[in-house]
């Protein structure tokens, strides 16, 4: 059987990793993805990533796929709220699965709200997040809206989600994607264990739509 990875990437001002490099188990959603990828021996890569640098971001990520490539792994990328639209974009470029929980569907837009943030939420690092930061997301947005590219998306949705409207979100990708609802939760999503057979789906690929 080939090898499986998962390429997990968090969402804005968040971490996957404490300041000690040690996975952030206090994130529920985490520790139930580590469960199970471990029970199914699938490598589980959680980076922290800084979201003002959204190219380096993609540079890194592809650099650390065509590694799993060379290893003879098959890779789906996964994310939360803005891991989510950066596992879409990173999917158009390989061609990759897309596993996304409740995505941001407009960074540009959803951002600028954040302006003036001093520091990660989950390490305490001080930071600072610029309007321009907002706009680096425009021509990723762009590109993502005008390829006519069939990419493999499955989404997770927290109907409940505080901070991105999931009915709009649900619209969008109705017909664009495998979707998978939950009432009620949250933005930070409370429906991993539910969601593990999905998951578990796409990582094997049994029975994916496009």
């Amino acid at each position: 059987m080939t090898k499986k990875a998962i390429i997990y990437l968090h969402g804005f001002n968040s971490a996957s990793l404490d300041v000690h490099g040690e996975l952030l188990v206090s994130k529920d959603k985490l520790q139930v993805m580590h469960d199970f990828c471990t029970q199914h021996d699938i490598v589980f890569f959680t980076p922290n990533v800084d979201y003002r640098d959204f190219k380096t971001i993609v540079e890194d990520m592809l650099f650390e796929w065509n590694q799993f490539l060379d290893r003879g792994y098959d890779v789906v990328f996964m994310g939360s709220s803005m891991g989510g639209f950066s596992s879409e974009y990173l999917a158009l470029k390989t061609g990759c699965c897309a596993i996304m929980i409740n995505p941001a569907l407009s960074p540009s837009s959803l951002l600028p709200q954040f302006v003036g943030v001093e520091a990660n939420y989950e390490t305490g690092q001080p930071y600072q997040w610029q309007q321009s930061h907002c706009e680096q997301y425009i021509p990723y947005e762009q590109e993502l809206a005008a390829s006519e590219q069939s990419i493999k998306r499955t989404l997770l949705l927290d109907m409940a989600d505080e901070l991105i409207d999931a009915q709009m979100t649900l619209e969008k990708y109705r017909d664009r994607a495998r979707v998978e609802t939950f009432q009620g939760g949250s933005h930070s999503f409370e429906h991993m264990r539910e969601a593990l057979s999905m998951v578990e789906q796409v990582v094997f690929l049994e029975s994916l739509t496009e």
